[in-house]
C-alpha cells in the first residue's frame, strides 16, 4: 500500500493542511468537498419525544430475546420518519444486521426506559459517526414535550466547548 503522506512528496503537510481545512468546513456550517464534491456537515441530533416514544414501542414490542421486525410491525408515527436508527448512536438501540428492519433496545436503553441512568441530550455525527455528546444530559421522562427540530439540526454549529469528546 502506497503511504498516503508520500502521494504528495514531504513530510505530509499538504494533506494535512487539507484534512484541518475539511474539519474546519464541516463544523462551521458545513461545505463542499474538493475531493469528492460530497457536502459534509457535523448534525446535532437530539433525543426527543419521537425517539423516546420509538424506544419504549421497541421494548414492548419485542419479542422474548428482544427483537423486532419494525418494519414489518411499528405503529405509523416511527415509520413516517424511519430515524428512530439514529437511537443506536447513543447505544441504547441495536440492529440484527445491516438494514434488516430487525431491532432491539441494548441493556443501555433499558436502564434509560426505567429512569436507571440520563443520557447526553444530544449527539453531534459526521458520515454516521459520532463525533461528540453534548454535556446536557436527559432522563427518558426528560424527552417529552421535545419535539424534533429540522432547523436547529440544520443550523447548529459544531462547538467543542460544552461537549463530551465520544470515548473509543
Amino acid at each position: 500500500m502506497i503511504d498516503q503522506l508520500d502521494m504528495f512528496g514531504g513530510d505530509g503537510a499538504f494533506l494535512n493542511r487539507m484534512r484541518h481545512n475539511w474539519k474546519t468546513a464541516i463544523e462551521s456550517g458545513g461545505g463542499i468537498c474538493p475531493c469528492c464534491d460530497r457536502s459534509g456537515k457535523v448534525y446535532q441530533l437530539r433525543l426527543h419525544q419521537t425517539f423516546a416514544l420509538g424506544l419504549r414501542w421497541i421494548d414492548v414490542h419485542g419479542e422474548e430475546d428482544g427483537w423486532i421486525n419494525v418494519q414489518n410491525n411499528a405503529p405509523r408515527f416511527m415509520l413516517k420518519s424511519k430515524n428512530y436508527g439514529m437511537l443506536a448512536h447513543w447505544g441504547i438501540l441495536e440492529s440484527f444486521s445491516m438494514r434488516s428492519g430487525i431491532w432491539r433496545v441494548t441493556p443501555k436503553g433499558k436502564d434509560f426506559l426505567r429512569g436507571l441512568i440520563n443520557l447526553p441530550s444530544s449527539v453531534f455525527i459526521y458520515d454516521d459517526k459520532v463525533w461528540a455528546f453534548s454535556s446536557e444530559e436527559v432522563s427518558f421522562r426528560g424527552c417529552f414535550g421535545t419535539h424534533f427540530d429540522f432547523d436547529e439540526m440544520m443550523s447548529a454549529q459544531f462547538r467543542w466547548a460544552n461537549l463530551q469528546v465520544k470515548k473509543k
